[in-house]
């Protein structure tokens, strides 16, 4: 038995429309985040601009959360496209490589957010609000990033079970 199939599960997505609807909607919804966030995509500064936060540092240092940034914003965008495949054509192990994808997006997502708060707490003593935000950022981040994984989940263990019955729908 895999962890993931351990994990728990749910009829419906918030509470209102199907598993595959909801599914649809979260890859939907992953990939214009992951729009968002990629280089050179969006022309507004956003995540790109950490000017303010580690200017008395190394450029290579804004350089490296930038590229990290990108290519996780990058595959989180392919993995949602994996996903949109997976919910339409009932293909469990492309649901699973976006439960994957995701919580690897979301890891690496927070693990620069808690740096950039770590800069705002403790070297840079003027932007407590800033961090503030960023451990908000986080929170936020783990509860979308579990329910989406949980919903998803569910999906591809409904899929997986009506592909090894004998059932007729």
């Amino acid at each position: 038995m895999k962890w993931m199939d351990k994990l728990p599960t749910v009829i419906s997505c918030c509470f209102c429309c199907f598993l595959r609807a909801g599914t649809v909607m979260i890859a939907v919804f992953s990939f214009i985040i992951g729009i968002l966030f990629a280089p050179n995509v969006s022309h507004s500064h956003g995540f790109w601009d950490l000017n303010p936060v580690l200017s008395n540092y190394s450029s290579m240092t804004e350089m490296t959360a930038q590229m990290t940034l990108g290519i996780a914003s990058i595959m989180l965008c392919v993995v949602s496209v994996l996903l949109l495949i997976g919910a339409c054509c009932n293909i469990p192990i492309l649901i699973e490589i976006y439960q994957w994808g995701a919580i690897v997006y979301s890891g690496t997502v927070i693990l620069m957010f808690l740096i950039l708060s770590i800069f705002c707490f403790f070297v840079h003593t003027n932007c407590y609000l800033a961090g503030g935000v960023l451990c908000i950022m986080i929170l936020c981040y783990v509860l979308l990033t579990a329910y989406f994984v949980i919903v998803t989940n569910s999906l591809r263990l409904s899929v997986q079970f009506l592909s090894s019955s004998n059932l007729v729908i």
